[in-house]
């Protein structure tokens, strides 16, 4: 490509114009914000037991749609610590209200100083809290998929002279040199040796094993000789959150537990005991190969809805858990993912991650006072003692406002009173009813696992003023037929740190597919393109890229929502004899010392003392500055009697992918230039990609209106739903938005502009664009309709070399449905994902 380019792609064909109104819906785009936090320190022996509650944790503040919650156990310099050393039982995270002033007047020393804020399940004296997971964090979804968020801190919900706080809960078992891993980490009594439980009450001798025998400052028993330092460790969770707006669709939390006999004993209280116990198989069953407990358990739910999100949590020996509605048929099936291996999150013979369903938005439907069913595997091969069969569900009520026409989004693309039994991941839903059979066989939607993979770049050497736009062939990537569902990537150092945009300026980077030949020696093979060209849908040659930002890279969304993906791979779709393999291009500034920071990274000609384009063709005198002036190899002005050394830095990327099923709705991928004229001269292809922004006149000036707008349309080749969409601008954009042909907005793309030095927020940079998620099936295009991109840029001075484009996902409406329950599995470390983009 001549041009190479940042983030998105064009559509356009040939078709009439359509108006655009003077006013248009504006529905500007929301934050994604992401924070990490620790606990406090936990401080473990081996053999010992912490099983602490920390109230008043570190938490985001404000009135918040919380989107995900994720968490591991890390030691004092960040290392992830592996099961097999420290086994987390379970760690949970609950709202409560506190007491603002509970010193300071007679009144308020008559009230509790804390009031417990427990979630929209029935068993609330054991399962009250919003988040929670066990051995299974580190590869479990919690992500709340769009346009839904779980409120948090609205300040109209809370009683009067309170305020909200979180409170968190973490069991930590230290089996280091222990005389039996599963018996600690089972909490099996004979290996602690207590006969009294933490309150002091005498623990019944048929009770061989669970949460009484193994609370805070127990001790299992640990090998004759063994000995192992007092270790600090923490856990390390990180929020994901939303400012709540209306857009935003709340959900219901519940969970279930597999030993609720509420229903049973007709208990409107219900009786939720959290574990149980799996005996061995007896020699019979043993015999015919079926040693599988199997334990269900019914509730009602208290508000129907549909279900959004589901998973079950058990402990090793787990083979699955199952939720059913009422007549029977399958609501969500989560299944354990077992490690096979020593490092953290891959553990072997502990669960590592539970399946997760993501149901295609509306095609999961459950009514009020529903009757479900909770259906929990264990293998009975041998006796487990403590384990759990939690089932959790979130809920949107059908009653609840719909979202707006285009929810935007910008991203960076588990808890009460003393709880006597803590728990993993999740809530139940019981009240009193009827019982429902189950099918002798219910449909069975298998979990895929989301896997997510790090590469870099071939390194790139950069001295001050240096420009490097190098073009990688057969970059690193994921293997096989896959629907992607993010691309993250940034600039790093060669130990991985974080390059600021004011040291390395990140012009753009593009990921394109392409199909090579697989014998390139034979001699039918001699007659054949070494490679051919692989590109995206749209209809602008010189925008082919599946992925690509610009200096916005690290706050920007790239993830695609469920039940979509880019369908990659397919070797039905390669010509005969080719394969698919990717290219990279990538484009940095090294502005170290530069007479002009704005000047180098804009590519002002003056600046880099260019007469000639990377082809050898002469720059036209009119031409002040882009992509013409600052290629590869060519050097930006230094002060005088700046030394910096040269380094070397990688493009650090993300993939995030799902092996393909049909259960996965392939989007089409589409790029917008402001810059086409095709519509308007009669061609097929007229994308300069770049353009300049002069400044503003006197009397524009004078009447405060400094900013310059540039319109172009094109025609879409083929409709459907939109499912994502974001713009791409440089320094002194202000934002970008896409039309209909009938003047309604399609989405806006706002940028974010960074306030400090650090990487990730840099002043007077776009750091990221917000990125519009519309609710499924509400932003509709239609075959060959004129859309129309607006691009706005400050003129309060020159800008050179700028851009406005437009990506966006589509869907055609004539895919084939998903299956009824899409489920997969999660690592809980993304991010979002981080596969999002990241805003730490």
């Amino acid at each position: 490509m001549k041009m190479a380019v940042s983030v998105v792609l064009l559509i356009s064909f040939l078709s009439a114009i359509a108006t655009l109104p003077s006013e248009a819906l504006n529905v500007r785009g929301h934050l994604l914000k992401s924070k990490t936090f620790r606990s406090p320190p936990i401080l473990l022996a081996p053999g010992s037991v912490s099983n602490k509650f920390y109230a008043d944790i570190d938490f985001p503040q404000g009135h918040l749609a919380i989107k995900s919650f994720d968490a591991e156990v890390v030691d004092e310099n960040g290392v992830p610590v592996p099961l097999h050393e420290t086994y987390l039982h379970h760690w949970v995270a609950e709202p409560y209200y506190a007491l603002k002033n509970s010193n300071h007047s007679t009144d308020t020393q008559k009230l509790p100083k804390g009031v417990l804020k427990r979630n929209d399940g029935v068993c609330k004296t054991t399962l009250g809290q919003y988040f929670g997971l066990g051995s299974e964090t580190r590869h479990t979804a919690t992500w709340v998929p769009d346009p839904y968020g779980i409120e948090a801190g609205n300040p109209e919900k809370a009683p009067e002279g309170y305020e909200e706080k979180w409170l968190l809960n973490v069991h930590a078992i230290d089996t280091r040199g222990v005389a039996d891993k599963p018996g600690c980490t089972e909490c099996k009594c004979s290996f602690y040796n207590v006969t009294i439980d933490e309150y002091g009450r005498t623990i019944p001798k048929n009770y061989t094993g669970g949460l009484y025998c193994c609370y805070d400052q127990t001790q299992c028993q640990v090998k004759e000789g063994f000995n192992g330092e007092v270790r600090k460790l923490f856990l390390q969770y990180k929020v994901t959150w939303l400012d709540w707006t209306d857009a935003v669709v709340p959900v219901n939390i519940y969970i279930f537990d597999v030993t609720d006999t509420g229903l049973l004993d007709g208990n409107p209280e219900h009786s939720c005991k959290v574990e149980y116990q799996v005996d061995e198989c007896s020699s019979v069953n043993r015999a015919n190969k079926d040693c599988t407990h199997v334990k269900t358990s019914r509730a009602v739910l208290p508000r129907g809805g549909d279900i959004v999100f589901g998973v079950a949590h058990q402990h090793s020996g787990g083979s699955g858990s199952s939720l059913h509605g009422q007549d029977g048929r399958l609501l969500c099936e989560s299944l354990p993912t077992y490690g096979t291996g020593q490092e953290a999150g891959n553990e072997a013979n502990y669960i590592v991650g539970m399946s997760t369903c993501y149901p295609k938005p509306g095609s999961i439907k459950v009514s009020d006072s529903e009757v479900l069913t909770v259906v929990s595997n264990y293998s009975s091969d041998r006796q487990h003692t403590g384990v759990m069969g939690l089932f959790y569900i979130l809920v949107a009520e059908p009653q609840q406002l719909a979202p707006a026409p285009s929810l935007c989004f910008s991203f960076p693309a588990k808890s009460g009173n003393k709880m006597k039994m803590s728990v993993s991941v999740v809530l139940l839903i019981t009240i009193l009813c009827a019982f429902a059979p189950l099918p002798s066989e219910a449909l069975n939607v298998r979990g895929h696992l989301l896997k997510s993979k790090t590469f870099r770049s071939p390194p790139f050497f950069l001295s001050p003023g240096s420009v490097s736009d190098k073009y990688h062939y057969d970059m690193d990537f994921p293997q096989g037929h896959l629907a992607i569902k993010s691309f993250d990537a940034e600039v790093v150092d060669e130990n991985g740190v974080s390059v600021p945009l004011h040291e390395t300026y990140l012009h753009h980077w593009v990921v394109e597919p392409y199909y090579a030949l697989k014998n390139s020696h034979s001699a039918d093979s001699e007659k054949l393109p070494k490679a051919v060209p692989g590109g995206n849908d749209g209809v602008c040659s010189t925008l082919g890229q599946f992925f690509g930002l610009g200096s916005e890279t690290r706050r920007t969304a790239t993830w695609i929502p469920d039940p979509y993906g880019i369908e990659v791979g397919n070797p039905e779709k390669a010509p005969e004899g080719y394969e698919q393999k990717w290219l990279l291009n990538i484009h940095a500034i090294d502005t170290r010392g530069v007479v002009d920071k704005p000047g180098c990274s804009e590519c002002k000609c003056d600046f880099y003392n260019v007469t000639v384009d990377e082809f050898g063709d002469t720059i036209p005198k009119n031409y002040t500055g882009g992509l013409y002036c600052c290629y590869d190899q060519t050097q930006c002005q230094v002060k005088d009697g700046f030394n910096g050394e040269v380094r070397k830095l990688f493009l650090q990327y993300k993939v995030t992918w799902l092996d393909w099923t049909d259960a996965v709705v392939p989007v089409k991928i589409y790029i917008f230039d402001v810059t086409d004229t095709s519509l308007l001269d009669g061609t097929t292809d007229s994308c300069k990609i770049e353009y300049q922004v002069e400044e503003c006149t006197a009397v524009n000036r004078a009447n405060d209106d400094c900013i310059h707008v540039m319109t172009s349309r094109a025609v879409l080749p083929r409709g459907g739903d939109i499912v994502f969409g974001a713009a791409h601008q440089h320094s002194g954009g202000s934002g970008s938005s896409l039309y209909g042909q009938d003047g309604r907005l399609l989405c806006e793309s706002l940028p974010t502009y960074g306030t400090g030095q650090e990487a990730g927020n840099e002043a007077n940079y776009i750091v990221g664009m917000s990125t519009c998620y519309p609710k499924p099936g509400s932003i509709k295009v239609s075959d060959g309709e004129v859309l129309a991109v607006v691009s706005n840029y400050s003129s309060d001075r020159q800008h050179t070399g700028v851009m406005g484009l437009f990506y966006i996902l589509v869907a055609e409406p004539q895919q084939p449905a998903p299956a009824p329950s899409l489920c997969f599995s999660f690592p809980a470390k993304w991010c979002l994902p981080a596969w999002i983009s990241r805003n730490m």
